[in-house]
C-alpha cells in the first residue's frame, strides 16, 4: 500500500512539473495570448505573459490582430511582431503585457520599437507608443526608469519608423503598454499593417538597427526590407 501510494504521489508529481512547464511563443491571434494569461510562453530566455487588450473605439477586435514571436538573427533579441490592418480612424486601443527573464537568462538593457508596412495619403497619420515599466515585485509604478518608444507614420517630415531606448539599469522584468492610433484626418487616409517590438540584450545589440524603414512615402508604396525576425 505505502509503495503505491509513493508511486502515485511519484506520477502526481512528475504531471505537476509536466504541467508547469512554459510552452515556446508561437504564431497566433492576440486572443490567443490573451487566453495564456500569467503562463505565458518563452522566446529564448525571456517569458512573455499577462497580454491584455483594450479595443477604443473604431479599434480592431484581438482575434484581427496577428502575433508572430521571434528573434533578430544578427543579435538574437526576442521581439515580437504585431500584424493587422488598421485603416479607419481608432483611438484609445492599446495592448499591454509583461516580459520576465528567466533563470540564468540575460537581462533587458533596453528596447526598439519599428512600423512594418504601412500606406498613407494627405493628412493621414498613424501613431504607435510604447511604455516600459520595470517591475521590481515592491511597488505598481514606474519610478525614474520608465521609457517611451515612439513611432509615426505620416506623410510630413514628422515621420518617424523606428525608436531605441535604454535602461539606466538593466532589468528583469518590465511591463509593456502600447497604445495604436490612427487618423485618417482632413482629406486624408493611413493603412497601418504592423509593428515591432524587439528586446535588447545587451548594449552592443543597440549598434545593429533595422538599417531598411519599414514605412511608406506620400506616394502610398511600401518599403519592402524590414527588419525581420527569426522563429523561436
Amino acid at each position: 500500500m505505502k509503495r503505491l501510494a509513493a508511486t502515485a504521489l511519484l506520477g502526481f508529481a512528475t504531471l505537476s512539473l509536466a504541467d508547469a512547464k512554459v510552452p515556446d511563443c508561437a504564431p497566433g491571434k492576440l486572443s490567443e495570448y490573451e487566453k495564456r494569461g500569467a503562463k505565458g510562453c518563452l522566446i529564448g530566455d525571456k517569458k512573455f505573459s499577462n497580454f491584455q487588450y483594450r479595443r477604443g473605439p473604431g479599434g480592431l477586435p484581438s482575434d484581427a490582430i496577428s502575433l508572430t514571436p521571434g528573434s533578430i538573427p544578427e543579435t538574437d533579441d526576442p521581439g515580437i511582431l504585431f500584424e493587422a490592418k488598421w485603416a479607419s480612424a481608432s483611438q484609445g486601443s492599446f495592448v499591454s503585457y509583461d516580459v520576465k527573464v528567466e533563470p540564468g537568462g540575460k537581462p533587458i538593457t533596453g528596447a526598439s520599437l519599428e512600423m512594418q508596412f504601412g500606406q498613407i495619403t494627405g493628412t493621414g497619420r498613424a501613431t504607435v507608443l510604447t511604455d516600459l515599466c520595470p517591475l521590481d515585485g515592491i511597488t505598481d509604478g514606474c519610478g525614474s526608469q520608465k521609457l517611451e518608444l515612439k513611432v509615426v507614420l505620416s506623410a510630413d517630415r514628422a515621420k518617424k519608423p523606428l525608436d531605441n531606448v535604454r535602461f539606466k539599469e538593466s532589468q528583469t522584468e518590465i511591463r509593456v503598454v502600447t497604445p495604436v492610433d490612427v487618423a485618417p484626418g482632413s482629406g486624408g487616409s493611413v493603412t497601418l499593417h504592423g509593428f515591432m517590438a524587439v528586446f535588447r540584450q545587451s548594449l552592443a545589440s543597440f549598434d545593429y538597427s533595422a538599417r531598411t524603414t519599414a514605412v511608406s512615402g506620400s506616394t502610398g508604396r511600401s518599403s519592402s526590407h524590414p527588419a525581420k525576425l527569426s522563429s523561436p
